[in-house]
């Protein structure tokens, strides 16, 4: 797998660049036209794991999403979940750090996809900002993917989920979408070089809101945990 490793890269690469130029237009082009050339930038990043890799996927529980903006909070392992999740929930943003924004096109790229940025050192009044900007985009019909962990986990670690989730959770009022995946397994974490596999993506039942903080906590952790436990083994 290094050799098809490598060729992903490679093609992953020449297509990122290639697609990039191609829809600059789209970056003076109104915000909500710029979907369309990222799905099929993802599409491309689908089908070139295939290919190269032998990694194919398949999203369950589709049925759990609701006609409704949700706050996705997801099970982090590698790469793919992050720009899976973003194709399959048709209106939905993340939260990137604001260094981000400042690369040359990638980073209006992410201001023109209404991503939200963070100041990590600007301490609490970072966060008043971010919960302005995302009950914004609340209004505007949009969910948020959040990964609780905050950085990817290998599968079987042991779970380490920030309290975050739960503070978007009260203030905006909205329930909450579990995600487990088993992406690790194929696409690990510590190596660039993956593994032939298939990838999951299980979508839970929603959490509704008139939970307190600690049992809506608790039972998204055990819920992703316990599905990605089943689709891990």
């Amino acid at each position: 797998m290094v050799i098809r490793t490598i060729i992903f890269y490679i093609l992953l690469s020449f297509w990122t660049i290639f697609l990039g130029i191609l829809c600059l237009p789209y970056l003076v082009l109104p915000n909500q036209l710029l979907r369309s050339p990222v799905i099929i930038w993802i599409k491309g990043i689908f089908v070139l794991l295939k290919l190269a890799c032998g990694i194919t996927h398949e999203v369950r529980g589709l049925k759990n999403i609701p006609n409704e903006p949700v706050v996705i909070v997801s099970k982090h392992q590698s790469a793919f979940e992050t720009f899976a999740l973003f194709y399959y929930f048709k209106k939905c943003f993340f939260i990137h750090k604001k260094q981000l924004f400042y690369i040359p096109v990638f980073g209006q790229y992410l201001m023109k996809s209404n991503m939200v940025s963070i100041d990590r050192n600007a301490g609490p009044s970072a966060m008043r900002k971010i919960l302005f900007e995302i009950k914004k985009r609340f209004d505007d019909g949009r969910s948020i993917i959040i990964f609780p962990e905050g950085t990817r986990k290998r599968p079987g670690d042991k779970p380490n989920y920030k309290t975050g989730f739960v503070g978007i959770y009260n203030e905006v009022n909205r329930k909450i979408l579990p995600v487990a995946v088993n992406s690790g397994l194929y696409w690990p974490k510590h190596t660039i070089f993956m593994k032939r596999g298939h990838i999951i993506i299980d979508i839970q039942e929603c959490v509704e809101t008139n939970l307190n903080k600690d049992e809506v906590f608790n039972k998204v952790v055990e819920t992703i945990e316990t599905a990605t436990n089943k689709i891990i083994s």
